[in-house]
Formats: C-alpha cells, structure tokens, sequence
C-alpha cells in the first residue's frame, strides 16, 4: 500500500481553459485482426486502453466542480466476451453524465472496416434510490473480434469527493491511464490497494493553473498513474472483499482551505484563511465517530437499569450476570437490515419498538451492560463485504458496523446482539474482517485484533452395520459448535424440519433417514447436536458391494482452489476443526481384503493438519479422519500448500474398503 500527501495552495477563482481529454476513432487493424491475447490465452475479452482524467470544470465563470472523462477500448475474443458490449455507470444526488458516445468496429468480407455508432435513444437511464441513478447502453452489432470504444464525462459538485480509479478488472487489461488535475484547496491521502506495482507515477506541479488578480497565480497538482499488461482478478472462495486486494487508487480528503477577502485601509486588503478539516488526527476522528455513531446514545444506563429483568441483578457471578443481559438484548429485538442508522439513532424508541439497526441494538447492549457496572466500550469496524478498514491515517467512512468489547474477570469478550443465534463471545461472521477500532473516550481510542475463541467444529459418529438388502444402517450424530452450530440454528429457523431433512437427503442422494431429533436448539452457549438413524445405500452397487466408500459425510468431490496462482490471502474467516469417525461392522460371510492406507498431511508453520487412520479387527472397520485449519488467514505464498493439503484429502476420500463374499 502506497500513501502520498498532497497539499497546495490555491487562491483564485478563474481556471485556464481545457480541452475534452479524448476522442474516439483510435482503433487499428491490427487491433481488428487480433485473435487471442497472448498474455492470457483463457481471457474472453481484453480492455487495450482503459483511460480517465479528473479536473476542474472550466465551461463555467467560477464553477468548482470536477469533471472526470472516462475512456475505454475493448477487444472481444470469445462469445463469453460479448457482454462487455452493456456498459452501465451510477451517479449520485446532482452528478451529472455528459457526451456518452461508443462505436463498435467489425471487419466484413472484404477486410475492411465497419463502423456502428451508439444512438441516443439506446442511452437509458433509471433511478435506483433517493440518492444514485445509473445510465446504461449496449453498444450495437458486437460480435466475437469486435473492438469497442467508448467515453462519458462525470460532472460532480461534490468537490470533496474523487472517485477511486480501478486499474484491475475481470478481464485483462493491456493500458490502464489515470490523470487528475486537481486544486491546491484540497488536501488528499491517495493509497494505491492491491499487489500490482505502479509503471508510471509521476506527480508534478502545474504553476499558473489559476488566475487570481493582485495575487500570484495558484497551482495545481498534476497526478499521472500509469499500469501495463494488468492480469485479470480472479475470485475464489475463501476471500474477504474484493475490494481489498483488486489494484486501485483510492483518494481520501483531509482538508479544504478557503480564503476570504478582508479589506483593509485605504486600498490595501488580505486574505483571511480557514481550514475545514474532514479528519486530521485520530483524536478528531474518534471525536467525529462520537458525534455521527453515538450521538449521545452511550448515556442511557439509567434507562436500560430500570428495563433489565430484575433477576440479572441477583446474579453475583458478573460473566452469568453479563451473560444474562446479552440474552435479554439479543432476544428483545428484531434487526431491521440496516448496518448504521441513517437518521438519528434513538435508543430508547428502539427498545420500545424492539426493532433497529445494528447501532441501535448494540448500544442497547452497551448501556445494559453499563448499567450492570461492567466494563465494556463501543467498537467500530468494516464488514467483510465493505473492506479493510485503513489505519494508516483516520478515515471514518471505512466503518459500517458497531459491536461492544466487555471485560469481564478480567478476559475479553466481543460481543454482537444483533445476530439470535450468536453465542456470548461471538461476533456475526460478518465482521470478522481485520482491526477493529475500539472507542475510549477517557484514556484514548485503539485499534485492536479480535481474538475470539469461536470457530467452526463439525464432529460427526456414525456407527454402522450392512444389512441383508446390502444397505448401510445405523445411527450417526453430528455435533456442531461456533460458527457452524449458529449456521445451522439459522437454517432450522428458515425452514420446517421436514424441509430440512428433504435437503439433505437431497445433497447426499444414498442417504434415508428414519429418525431424526436435535439436542440444545434454543441454547446458543452449548454445542448443538443432531441425531439421526439412518440407511446409506452406498453408490458402489456397481461392485455388489466389493468397494465401499467409507466416507458417508462431506466427502469432498473437488478442490475449492484452482488458480495457477493466487497474490491475496485465503480468508476462512475462522480457524476450523472437522471430525470423523466411522465404525463399521461387515457381516458374515464377507471377508475385508483391503482398507484405506493411513495418511498424514502438515501445513507449515503449523497451519493445519490431515489426518486419515484406518483399523481392521476382524469383521469390522475403524475409520478416523480428521482435518484442522488453525488460522483464519493464509497468505498468497502458502496458496500452494494449501491448495496441495486439499488434493490429499481428496485422494484419501477417493479410497475404498474392498470386501469379498467368502
């Protein structure tokens, strides 16, 4: 991550004139007869010049406002490729969209080119929201070695606001070409995200840019990015956002400076400057999380001491006590969807209402838990779908969701009500996702990593025997804990039991259940268990029975990663622990000529661990397997061993228990 600051000074009000940064027509034969792209010879299409330049408006006397031109040209080499012929952009509140324009070019029979023009009315726009609108247009006649182009202006008012510029798209990219020509008024903190290194990065002062009579002309920084031969992003399971690792430039405002004219004797006058800053230091940032999270509502302990069951006061042990006050909140009240309230938070009307957003029912927490005199603190983070969250210097927008840090006898707990089926000490999956930033408004706030003892734990026992009608019976018992038993509380919520005992059978289609009944639903603070008796008609009849595949539960039939290479980490989330045993008992009458062999796979650094162990006792089979993933995160250079660690159990599970009549 790159971080440059930028801060020059601006004084004036008429701007140079600019001319339109780009024009259409620029297409080759050569970029016509192309036929695949040699750095990527999956690719299905391939972006030759993505282009954009952000400057100040000068068709208008003394207007500010920003204006970005966009570009781009895409070569089309595979009917997959054909969907980047619908090209579609949002705008917010009073952003104006101005000289959309696109051609598509073809090559006929003859080997010359053609040309299809973008019409007005092929140019749609709709509005999404209060806020943001979106224009969208296909452009006509694209086919596979079509070569597209086309531009659009943004015109903001929003001054504070820069877009991001993504260099990285889902196709590759031969060219991507920032440039911004921005005033000194404003102060920015530009971070480059991903792992793709700047080709051109050349920033550079432009002197005269603004003409203020009297005084000396302003200037304006010049930023020009440049990145070549741009390999695709490609997602995989197992990732936070996105957003957190596709390369691109993320502008960030500190301060505007204005100036206003004061006159002095005679005809003498100067300039009065004044700094409005959006956050300087984490002190104003905590300052200003206070005022638009909190607003006031961290103050409300009277009010949650007297809604409090009066049976928690009772308590003399403080984690049953804290314990109870969790339960209490986490079942008073419904959550209405939204992350952070929009309007105003009210606490009191919410607990009236028992319904709010996230805010509202945590800070709830928070103020019972005040009011049971323990000591607990706001915390703010970012969900995994919103991104990291930067601590290199304060930006509050990153934050989308508030949980409470507790310590209680002296251990730390962070807890989150908004989510039924959590367990004290859970957060939802959601926010696990990095830092968190913890809000002391005495000794001072601090970022800190969560370090939660849930995980997901899944340990499932089947025992049992094959039948006269060669079909495997028995009981089998699945116990889940953490993530997985909250997963799976959720579900039973969702669904009727039947519903529920329909799906599974359906994903494991040799499976019958007779029987059926869970242990511990309603208590989110122990394992959840589920028993079943069942019948496995195993999928080697084939084989009247001679090979038998012991692994009656997730079996795995692929390998979740398949990139050649993979530069972001791989994000479980949470550490996880999956259990297998299986006794087996063969009849008389059969002799086991052959069990699976023992195997034992090690992650480095101890990352994790296979383990798969087999046992014959006379007319009966033992079978334990089991696989842990002690850490949340695996960075891009372990990617192969992970991804290794996974084809071994794939093989291990690939391996049968052959019997024969005797």
């Amino acid at each position: 991550m790159k971080k440059i600051t930028l801060f020059l000074l601006f004084i004036g009000f008429q701007l140079q004139a600019q001319e339109s940064r780009f024009s259409l027509g620029v297409t080759t034969m050569e970029e016509l007869k192309m036929t695949h792209y040699e750095k990527d010879s999956t690719a299905v299409a391939v972006v030759l010049l993505d282009a954009g330049d952000t400057h100040h408006d000068v068709r208008m006397t003394n207007s500010l406002d920003l204006i970005t031109d966009y570009y781009q040209r895409v070569k089309i080499l595979k009917k997959e490729g054909v969907d980047r012929a619908t090209v579609s952009f949002r705008y917010y509140g009073d952003e104006k969209i101005l000289n959309i324009s696109g051609v598509t070019y073809n090559l006929n029979e003859a080997g010359a080119k053609v040309e299809n023009v973008l019409e007005k009315k092929d140019v749609f726009t709709k509005k999404l929201n209060e806020s943001w609108s979106e224009v969208s247009f296909t452009l006509p006649n694209v086919q596979v070695g079509s070569v597209i182009e086309f531009r659009y202006s943004l015109r903001s008012p929003y001054f504070d606001f820069v877009r991001d510029w993504r260099f990285q798209s889902d196709i590759p990219v031969v060219a991507s070409k920032y440039k911004s020509s921005i005033l000194g008024n404003w102060k920015y903190n530009i971070r480059l995200m991903g792992f793709l290194k700047m080709d051109v990065d050349n920033p550079t002062i432009r002197k005269n840019c603004v003409d203020a009579p009297n005084y000396d002309a302003a200037s304006c920084i010049n930023l020009e990015y440049e990145m070549y031969d741009i390999p695709k992003f490609e997602s995989e399971k197992y990732m936070s956002s996105k957003e957190n690792y596709v390369s691109k430039l993320i502008f960030d405002l500190i301060s505007y400076t204005s100036y206003e004219r004061i006159q002095g004797y005679g005809s003498s006058s100067s300039l009065k400057e004044k700094v409005k800053k959006y956050t300087q230091t984490w002190e104003d940032a905590d300052k200003q999380l206070r005022k638009w999270m909190l607003d006031g509502q961290t103050s409300k302990r009277n009010f949650f001491k007297k809604q409090l069951p009066a049976n928690i006061f009772n308590e003399s042990d403080p984690l049953k006590k804290s314990q109870a006050v969790f339960s209490f909140i986490q079942n008073h009240y419904n959550w209405n969807s939204r992350y952070i309230s929009v309007d105003r938070v009210d606490v009191k009307k919410s607990f009236e209402e028992k319904v709010g957003s996230v805010d509202a029912i945590n800070l709830a927490l928070y103020n019972s838990l005040q009011a049971i005199d323990i000591e607990s603190y706001p915390v703010v983070l970012s969900t995994r779908s919103n991104g990291f969250p930067t601590d290199l210097f304060p930006v509050i927008n990153d934050f989308n969701y508030l949980i409470v840090k507790a310590i209680v006898n002296g251990k730390t707990y962070f807890l989150d009500a908004v989510d039924k089926y959590l367990a004290f000490g859970q957060v939802s999956f959601e926010c696990l996702n990095g830092k968190v930033r913890v809000l002391d408004f005495d000794k001072g706030s601090y970022w800190e990593v969560m370090n939660l003892k849930a995980t997901r734990s899944t340990s499932t026992r089947l025992n049992l025997n094959l039948n006269k009608e060669n079909a495997f019976e028995g009981d089998m018992t699945v116990t889940t804990k953490g993530y997985s038993a909250s997963d799976r509380r959720e579900e039973f919520d969702s669904m009727t039991e039947e519903q529920y005992l329909e799906k599974i059978e359906t994903q494991s289609p040799y499976l019958e259940i007779q029987d059926y009944k869970r242990i511990h639903k309603e208590d989110v603070n122990k394992p959840l268990q589920e028993k079943f008796t069942v019948t496995f008609f195993d999928d080697s009849q084939q084989f009247k029975y001679q090979r038998i595949n012991p692994f009656f539960d997730q079996r795995f039939t692929e390998n979740p990663f398949k990139l050649q290479e993979r530069k972001y980490p791989v994000d479980f989330g949470a550490p996880y622990n999956y259990s297998y045993l299986l006794n087996l008992k063969i009849p008389e009458g059969y002799d086991i000529i052959s069990i699976p062999e023992n195997a034992e796979v090690r992650l480095p650094n101890r990352g994790g661990v296979f383990m798969l162990k087999v046992q014959k006792k006379e007319n009966e089979v033992n079978v334990f397997m089991r696989y842990v993933l002690n850490k949340t995160t695996y960075e891009g250079e372990e990617y192969q061993k992970l991804k290794e660690f996974f084809n071994q159990i794939i093989k291990a599970q690939k391996s049968y228990i052959e019997v024969k009549p005797n």
